[in-house]
């Protein structure tokens, strides 16, 4: 199933929420600016929604961002430290398969925009192999599953639109590029193909008749 991409999809983000294999990345210091390195550090949110943070247990943080766990922290080390300071990253799980140099699994900032995300992956492989079975995607038409939603995106350089530029990531986002149409890859390596055959046929003949 094909979705249109409207102009209020893109223009209207709604705020990010954390999801189950989001990485939270969390920094404490002392009201003196030291580092209190026994509480910080970088987890990943468990099949659930929960993460273990030392002195507080394990916390629910499906549906939160950021700013909120930041404050859930600072009143929680506030206990144990006098105004503490508290730091808070949320990278968003976003996968990216298909005809791209390198496919997998990122965690990105919530800002990066879907574009982004692909570039991060080295975008659409759009190079034809002449030897080999390198095939080139297709950045006209990029998969995007979001939940239960499935589109369509042209990512195309020279045809991408505003809004699709302007699409940020949300957790659990999956893009994938499908390899060029078959027909035309083929088309395209047969046509490279006698191009430099031909040009070795015409440096062979010029050799031979130097000599």
């Amino acid at each position: 199933m094909v979705l249109a991409i409207g102009h209020a999809e893109a223009q209207t983000s709604p705020a990010y929420v954390i999801r189950p294999g989001d990485k939270v990345t969390v920094e404490v210091f002392t009201a003196a600016g030291e580092r209190v390195a026994v509480v910080e550090g970088e987890r990943i949110v468990d099949r659930v929604g929960d993460v273990y943070l030392p002195y507080v247990g394990t916390v629910n943080v499906t549906g939160m961002e950021h700013n909120s766990i930041r404050e859930l922290l600072v009143d929680e080390y506030s206990r144990f430290y006098s105004d503490p300071v508290v730091n808070v990253q949320v990278l968003l799980r976003v996968s990216v398969t298909g005809a791209v140099p390198s496919p997998g699994r990122y965690y990105l900032d919530p800002t990066t925009t879907l574009l982004d995300a692909l570039s991060e992956a080295g975008g659409a492989n759009t190079e034809y192999a002449v030897v080999g079975s390198q095939i080139p995607g297709d950045p006209r038409e990029v998969r995007l599953v979001r939940d239960t939603e499935r589109m369509t995106l042209n990512m195309h350089p020279t045809e991408i639109t505003d809004e699709v530029i302007a699409m940020r990531i949300r957790s659990g986002d999956w893009l994938h590029v499908p390899p060029e149409d078959r027909t035309a890859v083929r088309d395209q390596i047969l046509f490279w193909g006698s191009l430099i055959s031909f040009a070795s046929g015409v440096i062979s003949l010029a050799l031979l008749i130097g000599r």
